[in-house]
């Protein structure tokens, strides 16, 4: 395995452990900037070099989390049990495409092992990956709906 990837993956997995972690705090302390900086950074970072090795199913996914932890982080939301599972259906989802990720890549035996996909493995991989990022845009846009009807209607909007 690309010693480049093997490295993602172990540090990647360690980061969303700690993100699960973090996540059941942030439950008890839903105002802990903090601590709710700390896990944007974490997602921030990991979404960084899924888009440098080119994962970008994964991107989206770390992406989608990092938008709600952006409105969390500058107040447009507050924590509330509905976000606190998305944010943590996230985590589970970008664990599950490091894991296709991570069967789907296999070294070649010798020296400066490279990774070795085939074309139909391509497509596999990329089709789980997609149904996962499916799952996590449906999610985000549950969670963002409710939030955007109680911002029109903190404001006197009458749009349905």
């Amino acid at each position: 395995m690309d010693d480049i990837v093997k490295e993602f993956l172990i540090e990647s997995n360690e980061n969303l452990d700690r993100l699960d972690r973090n996540l059941v705090e942030l439950e008890k302390s839903p105002r802990d900037q903090e601590l709710l900086a700390d896990i944007f950074r974490t997602i921030h970072s990991i979404k960084g070099t899924t888009g440098f090795l080119g994962f970008h199913h994964l991107e989206s996914v770390a992406h989608a989390g990092e938008n709600l932890l952006s409105r969390l982080r500058d107040g447009l939301m507050i924590l509330n049990p509905t976000i606190t599972s998305g944010l943590l259906a996230m985590v589970d989802a970008i664990r599950e495409m490091l894991a296709l990720i991570a069967a789907f890549v296999r070294p070649q035996i010798g020296e400066g092992a490279q990774i070795a996909i085939s074309q139909d493995e391509t497509a596999e991989l990329a089709a789980a990956i997609a149904k996962i990022s499916e799952r996590v845009t449906a999610l985000q846009n549950s969670i963002q709906a409710p939030s955007a009807r109680a911002a029109r209607a903190g404001s006197g909007g009458t749009r349905p």
